[in-house]
């Protein structure tokens, strides 16, 4: 099974046009030293960046532990995300929280529950969001990826607006937990302000632990070879794509929170997910593209699956149906589509809506099935052979759990052959998704009266430091 170290790397859900992810922790390697008349890759840029952000991380969960937050002193950003009662909902107070070494910013001074930046509702969930009951109201944090499609701020007007590197945005989001959920569990509410590891399981409990614990395997070689000249190809190599990619597999559709873990589903890309069309409009079956793609590489055919993605479906992690496109139109940058959406997401051109293309060719509106085991038909061929498999787990549990999102890159090399994955040619590791990544902090105890009105409880947050003098 996998080993800790080789949970590594960037653990946002980041679906950028990257060469590959090298930052590995266990190297411990403290810079990147760029050399003269040398070959620029963005993967050196992009680990001396994780680098770094794993430095000062690790550097202020080591001093501030899990969570926490500075007083206010002398007009310093200080004691954030303070939760204070406002009839039927409660505001979130502005300042400054560390979750995990991360730093999260509210400037808003007039920022309540139901309208947060990135926490987007449904009508129906705002009327329920905060029924009569108690509950704990947390902090969750993680990083979200961005192209010039959802900010054009990055672009270059002065350039003409090129399409250069990306951005990663660290996103907030309060939420609740009705203390209902913890009935018959060992959770105390009144003891997850001293016992961090107990409110962690009070998020799990609640579904909201990410990513699953799910594993995979990938292979292209079946067996070891004794090729070791990187410029010739060996005749054992399976790996047979004209170009070096990034596959990435990621899980579709949770299976296990619909009620069945055997119809958990995923998707993949050769391109990391990156090949992306902004949506111009939306008639039905009939979409229109700003554009087509690049190349045949990064452009659309008939067959192919998409899925509609906006804003908001990202913040809410969501899985659509996924739709197959019938036929291009090139000369009006037009698509039309087998199936219609089954939603409004796309619609609303100011939550930057695009259709995002994915490579398998078998599988339906859903994806493809996770089918778990560990022997020699347990392989799912992706395409120009390399392999994938989810193991089956070995503590006698029946399936692992897959959460929407969970993800696992896969370099796939064409001067070897073969894919980059641990372990041996004939035994490649299993290993956990490399994300999406989520952290989580207490806020308070809230108690929703049967009037629905708001009433404080606990306060759940860590304050650091005295002040600063």
């Amino acid at each position: 099974m996998y080993d800790d170290k080789f949970t590594k790397g960037m653990r946002g859900e980041f679906r950028g046009d990257f060469t590959r992810d090298t930052f590995d922790p266990i190297r411990q390697f403290s810079r990147v030293l760029m050399q003269q008349g040398r070959v620029q890759l963005d993967a050196d840029w992009n680990e001396q960046v994780s680098i770094l952000l794993y430095y000062f991380r690790k550097f202020g969960t080591d001093l501030m532990g899990p969570h926490g937050a500075p007083r206010t002193v002398d007009g310093n950003p200080g004691e954030g995300f303070e939760i204070i009662a406002n009839g039927s909902t409660f505001d979130i107070g502005p300042g400054h929280y560390y979750v995990n070494g991360i730093l999260c910013e509210n400037d808003d001074e007039n920022l309540t529950f139901r309208i947060q930046p990135d926490l987007p509702f449904t009508p129906e969930e705002l009327e329920e969001s905060l029924a009569e009951g108690d509950y704990l109201v947390y902090l969750d944090v993680w990083e979200r990826h961005l192209s010039y499609v959802e900010d054009d701020y990055m672009r270059e007007k002065a350039l003409g607006g090129p399409d250069t590197a990306t951005r990663a945005k660290i996103v907030w989001q309060v939420k609740v937990i009705n203390h209902d959920n913890f009935e018959g569990s060992d959770i105390d509410p009144n003891k997850l302000k001293s016992n961090y590891d107990m409110f962690l399981t009070a998020v799990t409990i609640a579904k909201e632990g990410k990513p699953g614990s799910g594993l995979l395997k990938a292979r292209a070689k079946k067996t070891p070879d004794d090729n070791t000249d990187p410029c010739l190809t060996s005749p054992e190599a399976s790996y047979r794509g004209a170009e070096n990619q990034l596959y990435r597999v990621e899980i579709h559709e949770d299976g296990y929170a619909k009620g069945d873990a055997n119809r958990t589903t995923f998707k993949w890309s050769r391109e990391n997910g990156s090949v992306i069309f902004p949506i111009m409009d939306i008639n039905d079956v009939v979409v229109t593209l700003e554009h087509l793609g690049r190349d045949s590489r990064f452009g659309l055919k008939p067959n192919d699956w998409v899925e509609i993605v906006d804003d908001d479906y990202i913040l809410r992690n969501r899985a659509d149906a996924l739709l197959q496109i019938e036929e291009i139109d090139p000369e009006n940058l037009q698509v039309t589509l087998k199936n219609p959406p089954d939603s409004l997401v796309g619609t609303d051109k100011d939550k930057h809506p695009y259709l995002r293309r994915w490579d398998q060719k078998d599988g339906d509106l859903n994806g493809l099935l996770v089918k778990e085991g560990n022997g020699e038909s347990d392989w799912i061929p992706l395409e120009d052979g390399v392999e994938i498999q989810f193991p089956t787990p070995d503590d006698g549990n029946n399936s692992y759990v897959y959460e929407t999102g969970d993800y696992w890159l896969i370099p796939a090399r064409t001067a070897t052959g073969d894919v980059e994955w641990p372990g041996p040619v004939d035994a490649p590791l299993a290993l956990p998704p490399q994300g999406v990544e989520h952290h989580y902090a207490p806020l308070r105890n809230i108690t929703v009266n049967t009037s629905g009105d708001v009433a404080v409880a606990e306060d759940l947050r860590r304050k650091l430091i005295k002040n600063w003098k």
